[in-house]
């Protein structure tokens, strides 16, 4: 196969029309044919009642598929992340032998209880025998002993979910705010937290594609970026960013690979490209980078300017990922928030139980 630089293929008769889901499936087979449920982005924050809002979890976006006999799988965005997570897939989090299929991340999580995703990639990127320990957060049900729960409400899903997970503490149930959003985002930014996430209660589970009952509310200006290439500078090595725009990849900026172990794995986990057709801009990168094909993912956040080619950004390096589908980087234009308002009365929150983060008065 020659290393190109390709658009994301559409499905044959594929169309912007919501495709219908599958009514039945099994467990074992539900992560072959399936994709996770994507976000649609949302400009601001918003009330609602009848709307769920959780942290947004940044980690490894993965489902846990579970059989009678113990055994678990875990199907990431990508592949298979079992081996890179054993201690998850030796977990037992059901009360008694369960088939299930679950939606979630995998995480490392700080002192405060937050998501550190730099420490995740640490973890993948260095080759050590001591790591930061993950956890599983699950976040939907998608199927219990035989039956597709993802026609059904979420509300449901998430009452089901709730009665299934026991007391192991490598999976685990976060919590979530229902109505106030505001309340929450404006909570969650004040610790540091990148974004949120919004789903309607009556909603369906809309596998592989980008709901219109699932947004995301950025906290910040963290995002993701597909890595296009690379150069060498004085600092080390810089990655070039890009994302999809019309079915072509466009140039964003460059990010600084900084630490050995994180440069050695940027340089086995690349695949050179021999085509750039694909890729807009590439005059404006100058003629020392190298191109990639579009495997990788960087997670970025804009940086104090520095030398970098005319008409790109330069950004921060928070982590490089191939556990992320690089075909979902695509620019889209956020929605505006519901007109909707928040009645119900504020509890108290915290997002997990493995290492609290209390929200005090913001849910």
């Amino acid at each position: 196969m020659s290393a190109l630089i390709q658009a994301p293929r559409r499905r044959r008769g594929s169309s912007d029309a919501q495709p219908r889901l599958p009514m039945s499936f099994s467990a074992m087979g539900f992560a072959g044919r399936a994709q996770p449920e994507l976000s649609t982005p949302c400009a601001a924050p918003f009330d609602g009642d009848e709307w769920l809002f959780s942290v947004e979890w940044e980690g490894s976006r993965c489902l846990l598929i579970a059989e009678e006999d113990g055994s678990m799988r875990l199907q990431g965005e990508v592949g298979s992340l079992d081996a890179r997570f054993p201690e998850i897939s030796a977990a037992s989090p059901f009360h008694g032998s369960r088939r299930a299929v679950l939606d979630g991340s995998i995480c490392v999580l700080d002192g405060h209880g937050r998501p550190d995703l730099a420490a995740l990639f640490a973890r993948v990127s260095e080759s050590t025998l001591e790591h930061p320990p993950a956890i599983f957060l699950a976040t939907d049900l998608l199927h219990l002993d035989g039956e597709p729960l993802i026609a059904r409400p979420l509300r449901e899903r998430l009452s089901a979910l709730q009665h299934l997970i026991g007391q192991d503490s490598r999976v685990q149930l976060p919590d979530h705010v229902l109505g106030h959003g505001r309340a929450l985002a404006q909570a969650a930014a004040s610790r540091g937290l990148s974004g949120l996430i919004a789903r309607r209660t009556e909603a369906p589970y809309r596998a592989g594609v980008a709901s219109p009952d699932r947004l995301r509310i950025p906290l910040n200006d963290r995002r993701e970026a597909v890595v296009a290439g690379w150069f060498s500078t004085a600092a080390g090595v810089s990655v070039v960013l890009a994302d999809w725009v019309g079915g072509r990849l466009g140039l964003l900026g460059t990010a600084t690979v900084t630490g050995v172990a994180s440069t050695r794995w940027l340089a086995g986990a690349v695949e050179l490209a021999t085509n750039v057709a694909a890729l807009e801009g590439t005059a404006e990168a100058g003629p020392d980078v190298t191109w990639v094909r579009p495997r990788l993912v960087a997670t970025v956040e804009p940086a104090a300017s520095t030398a970098v080619p005319v008409g790109l950004t330069h950004f921060s390096l928070i982590a490089l990922r191939d556990d992320v589908n690089p075909q979902w980087c695509v620019r889209r234009t956020p929605v505006q928030p519901p007109e909707a308002g928040a009645h119900l009365p504020l509890r108290p929150f915290s997002p997990t139980v493995l290492n609290a983060l209390p929200i005090e008065g913001a849910a």
